[in-house]
C-alpha cells in the first residue's frame, strides 16, 4: 500500500494542495483521513475516488487501478503469510506423529 500512498501524496503535491485542503474539499473535518491514505494505513473509500481524481486532475480509472493494485498486493501478502504459518504448523504436527510411531 506504500506505492498507493506515495502516488496519492505526489498527486496532491503536484496540485499544490495540503492534506487539509483535500480534506475540506472531500467534506472531512480532519486531514487524518488523507494522512492515513498517504501513509498506506488505509485507502480512500470507493465513492470518494471520482472526486479525488477530479481534485488531483488525474483519470479516475488510473486512480482506481493504483488502488486496486495496492489492494491485490495487500491481500496476496496476507494470504502468503497465512499459508506459510499454516504450512509450518502442519510440519510440526507431522513430525510429532512420526515420533509417536
Amino acid at each position: 500500500m506504500k506505492k498507493c500512498g506515495d502516488f496519492l501524496k505526489q498527486s496532491r503535491e503536484a496540485q499544490g494542495l495540503s492534506q487539509k485542503n483535500i480534506s475540506t474539499m472531500l467534506g472531512y473535518n480532519t486531514s487524518q483521513f488523507v494522512s492515513n491514505w498517504e501513509r498506506g494505513l488505509s485507502m480512500p473509500p470507493i465513492p470518494t475516488l471520482r472526486k479525488l481524481a477530479k481534485v488531483y486532475k488525474i483519470d479516475a480509472e488510473v486512480l482506481f487501478n493504483v488502488i486496486l493494485e495496492a489492494q491485490v498486493e495487500s491481500v496476496t501478502q496476507s494470504l502468503k503469510e497465512k499459508f506459510v504459518a499454516e504450512y509450518r504448523r502442519g510440519l510440526g504436527k507431522s513430525s510429532n506423529r512420526s515420533h509417536r510411531a
